[in-house]
């Protein structure tokens, strides 16, 4: 049996009404040992209440492949070049840590890093990898990515059907067993429900029952990065009501329920308690899906509350990016602040998976409340921080910090394939999820880039194409393709940072306020067009209220920095933003004379290797 770390094995503590820690473990083992078997029997789960999904949403997502980015810009680009390179990786090489697992012959080159049986986490971001593919696949129609994912499940499927153990190193099972569980479960859901692999939801309770036996019996939080166990029980719950969804099997959704992070997490984030300080940043925002799931399955308003709640108290922890600080844990404010950072090794926001985490959040609190606050912050985290980073080369090396403190540079993680590189394709392939919403009578344009929405609804299907070179420019364009019957509004949203931003329907204008949704409710004729223009005017946003004159640039949602600082240059005041001028010729660059030198402020997206410095003393 192995054992459970961080956990007296022989403690006979409960875990459910009437079940032992001992017979909570007698009944994982026996149901590991079955190939197929079912998953944990639903005895072992009976203070976990199973209901049917009843939670509201103010707002509805879109399919993977109702919204396709179309023409250039920079989003599509960088959703283009993330596509190709994840296309392009070897499936010998991502498969071969789990064939040596399972004594299998296992071809191709070692991945090397955090991956391999030695290395900090062994196979942990192959589900990930499987997941990412399958929703670019699902956007975009690409075939090619489809039958990738097929491949990589069978060669997954092998293996682990072989394997007496589902770990493919000594570290994933004893440090990691619920994060890398999680990864494999989220890439067998995406590929059964957005590729179609059958053999993924055969998989699914045969790949949870094999783990079950190394985790925790109890959610518990995060020990921290010192002394192990590190792992994450709370981050089970949003995939795990999925698989319920999926296989129809109530003791998955009864199994979500028990590891919710209840006591430590959601009840005094939902009672107005800020308990994020000390916290790991990612991982805990993380399981704030988990509850965004929980409310919709269970209809419970409290993880609802404790969404709302949690985006509240992040805002004061936030960089100009948009991500928070310092470095993987939550401050408290009333000690550190943002603006101690800098000053520190620690000014880094944890980049690609922040990003993810936010942007999922932020995405969960559009659908449930269908405020424009959060299509703000979505907007500013996906230009700043998953958008900004570097792209990875073609072995292993991947971007981890995004770093805001002085003469900085965009650096690959030190180590090969960690666990960004898992979160990074499957943020970007969410790219298109952010775009639009609905209900049933409204289209809401959430962002602003280059591209077409299909929506189907009982009035007929509705035609939506949007043209723009935003951020850029300032405006958009959206054209009526289908009508349906014609009888549906269209919602807009204006960040709260637009003054004067202007909207006409077919050319006649009419007023919309900054940091609302603008609403046009009309009968719509195919060619009918709405355009929309947002001034961004350069401004400055300090990094905390503590220290005002300590700022970033910002034009719109973009964050500008400094390139090639000179040392000192960040204890020298600059007339920010009115010493900044247009570099002639160029819509995204500006200049400031700076103690008679050229200081030139870029979008923080568009650095590759130069240096820069992101915060300034503001005089």
């Amino acid at each position: 049996m192995p054992a459970i770390i961080g956990h007296d094995s022989n403690e006979e503590t409960d875990v459910g009404e009437g079940v032992s820690r001992r017979d909570f473990f007698h009944c994982a083992a026996c149901a590991a040992t079955a190939v197929g078997a079912t998953a944990l029997p639903s005895t072992a789960w009976a203070s976990a209440a199973a209901v049917a999904l009843r939670g509201e949403e103010s707002l509805h997502e879109f399919p993977y492949g109702a919204v396709k980015l179309t023409g250039t810009g920079r989003i599509k680009e960088h959703y283009d070049r993330i596509h190709a390179h994840y296309l392009a990786l070897d499936n010998d090489r991502l498969l071969k840590v789990f064939r040596q697992n399972a004594g299998l012959p296992a071809p191709g080159p070692d991945m090397g890093g955090w991956y391999d049986a030695d290395g900090f986490v062994p196979g942990l971001a192959f589900g990930q990898y499987v997941s990412g593919l399958a929703r670019l696949a699902a956007a975009t129609g690409d075939k090619a990515a489809h039958a990738k994912v097929a491949a990589l499940v069978e060669g997954f499927g092998e293996a682990m059907v072989k394997a007496q153990n589902p770990y493919a190193g000594k570290n994933a099972q004893a440090q990691w067993a619920a994060y890398v569980m999680d990864k494999y479960v989220v890439g067998l859901v995406d590929a059964y429900q957005l590729s179609g692999v059958q053999r993924a939801k055969e998989l699914l309770p045969v790949i949870i029952d094999k783990c079950m036996p190394y985790i925790s019996p109890v959610s518990r939080d995060r020990v921290g990065k010192v002394d192990p166990p590190y792992d994450e029980t709370y981050v089970l719950s949003e995939n795990l009501f999925h698989v319920a969804d999926i296989t129809g099997d109530e003791k998955y959704r009864a199994m979500a329920v028990h590891y919710l992070l209840n006591k430590e997490w959601f009840d005094p984030l939902a009672a107005g308690q800020d308990v994020l300080p000390t916290k790991h940043a990612y991982s805990h925002t993380i399981a704030l899906s988990s509850g965004a799931q929980a409310y919709l399955h269970l209809g419970d308003p409290k993880y609802r509350e404790a969404l709302v709640n949690a985006w509240k108290f992040m805002e004061p922890q936030r960089f100009a990016s948009g991500g928070w600080g310092p470095e993987e844990q939550f401050v408290e404010l009333h000690k550190g602040k943002l603006a101690a950072t800098l000053k520190s090794s620690k000014a880094h926001f944890e980049t690609p998976c922040g990003s993810f985490a936010d942007m999922k959040l932020a995405r969960y609190l559009i659908r449930l409340t269908g405020q424009p606050v959060y299509g703000d912050g979505l907007e500013r985290t996906l230009y700043n921080t998953m958008l900004a980073a570097r792209l990875p080369d073609s072995d292993g090396d991947y971007p981890y910090y995004s770093n805001y403190g002085p003469n900085a540079d965009k650096l690959y993680y030190q180590k090969k394939w960690p666990c960004c590189s898992g979160t990074l394709v499957q943020g970007v392939a969410d790219y298109v999820m952010g775009l639009y919403f609905h209900d049933d009578d409204a289209l809401v344009v959430n962002m602003f880039a280059t591209s077409e929405v299909t929506w189907d609804r009982p009035g007929g299907a509705v035609e939506v194409v949007q043209e723009t070179s935003y951020p850029t420019t300032d405006a958009t364009r959206l054209t009526v393709r289908k009508v349906g019957n014609g009888r549906f509004a269209m919602k807009l949203r204006v960040p709260a940072w637009a003054k004067g931003a202007t909207l006409a329907v077919n050319g006649t204008s009419q007023a919309v306020t900054p940091g609302t949704l603008a609403t046009i409710s009309r009968t719509w004729k195919a060619g009918d067009t709405v355009d929309l223009v947002l001034p961004q005017t350069l401004r400055t946003l300090a990094i905390d209220d503590q220290n005002p004159d300590l700022a970033a640039v910002m034009r719109g949602p973009v964050m500008y920095v400094g390139l090639n600082p000179w040392d000192g240059l960040e204890n020298h005041p600059i007339a920010l933003p009115g010493a900044l001028a247009p570099v002639p010729g160029q819509q995204q660059a500006y200049r400031a004379g700076v103690d008679g030198r050229d200081l030139v402020f870029v979008p923080y997206f568009s650095v590759d290797t130069e240096r820069y410095n992101t915060y300034f003393k503001v005089a």
